[in-house]
């Protein structure tokens, strides 16, 4: 395993090198390269992602509590190249609440309807071990995995009526109409697998092709689809979205600002990025929909659920936000379409 100082100098090297690449070259078509050589490629890739795929699917981390059908069930879904900590403040207070906690792991980088696929299958899997009273909770493009899972055809009727219901669905962050940054989500990728405690040199390829890069930006296809379907009538939506503080938004420009400075095309994205910016990653517009109820905090994209370092006393501002939604008695009879 790479120490910390040594995945962060490999990450400086590689940073210019990758930022030039990520313009010309998708990572879609660097797959489909390496896929066209007679199978040589997947073939060598078999062993690896087999070993790497048993992290995938639901996991109960609440596993010393005896299974009650009673007991709240609470389903905690990450977003696109999310190296594994955004649950670090909101996972140990739902578990001192008693509420039987799953996680959602995924290869996030695949299109977000193969991850919506995934996670049909697993609550079908394991519906006889959760609760009758299912909610979840999602960061960034957790929700739209969701909301996909829970509207698009292919996962409804008889594949509904084999999960368990979901009652709540909480979305923080989440990009619902899409996000200019995905533009420059190459670089999450980087992070991911270089501050990745599973780090291993082949994990960007088969956590996915960056099609889900491509399903987030504004316009996409898959992005229209998902927004003319309606919210089933029995799942109650709330967002919960960030606005940057004056002092977040001046840091965040000069994060930026290597990236702003590198060419015009660049600098096209971030302005288009920085209208409406919301959270740093996603714009309150791209926040809202018309059938949810919504919140405004004050935080980044990733402040406003978690700290960024393990010692931290604050107190994210979705925590508590989160967990009185959570105890609400269900609204949606109030909420049908």
């Amino acid at each position: 395993m790479m120490t910390g100082n040594k995945k962060t100098s490999t990450f400086l090297l590689l940073f210019k090198v990758l930022l030039f690449l990520s313009f010309i070259i998708p990572l879609s078509a660097i797959s489909q390269k390496a896929d066209g050589n007679n199978g040589v490629f997947e073939e060598y890739l078999s062993g690896q992602f087999e070993q790497h795929q048993q992290q995938f699917g639901l996991h109960r981390h609440s596993s010393e509590l005896p299974y009650e059908e009673s007991r709240k069930t609470v389903i905690l879904i990450h977003g696109l190249d999310d190296p594994g900590k955004v649950w670090m403040n909101l996972e140990p207070a739902l578990l001192a609440r008693g509420y039987d906690l799953w996680v959602f792991e995924y290869p996030d980088d695949q299109a977000i309807h193969k991850s919506a696929d995934l996670l049909n299958r697993e609550l079908k899997q394991h519906r006889s071990q959760m609760g009758n009273q299912l909610q979840i909770v999602a960061h960034s493009m957790g929700g739209l995995v969701s909301r996909e899972m829970l509207t698009h055809p292919d996962f409804q009727s008889g594949s509904a009526k084999q999960r368990p219901a979901i009652n709540k669905l909480i979305m923080v962050g989440t990009p619902n109409h899409g996000s200019h940054l995905a533009r420059f989500r190459f670089f999450s990728e980087i992070r991911d697998q270089l501050f990745s405690d599973n780090f291993y040199w082949l994990g960007g390829l088969i956590d996915g092709d960056g099609q889900a890069g491509e399903d987030l930006i504004p316009g996409s296809d898959f992005l229209h689809q998902l927004n003319t379907r309606k919210r089933p009538y029995n799942t109650e939506y709330i967002v919960i979205a960030g606005v940057l503080s004056s002092k977040e938004l001046k840091d965040l420009s000069l994060q930026f600002e290597p990236l702003i400075n590198l060419n015009e095309r660049a600098q096209s994205l971030y302005s288009e990025a920085i209208v409406s910016l919301g959270d740093g990653m996603v714009s309150i517009e791209s926040a809202k929909l018309v059938d949810a109820r919504f919140y405004q905090i004050t935080g980044t994209h990733l402040s406003i659920i978690r700290n960024i370092f393990n010692d931290s006393q604050r107190v994210p501002p979705a925590i508590p936000l989160i967990i009185e939604l959570l105890g609400e008695e269900l609204l949606i009879q109030t909420m049908r379409n």
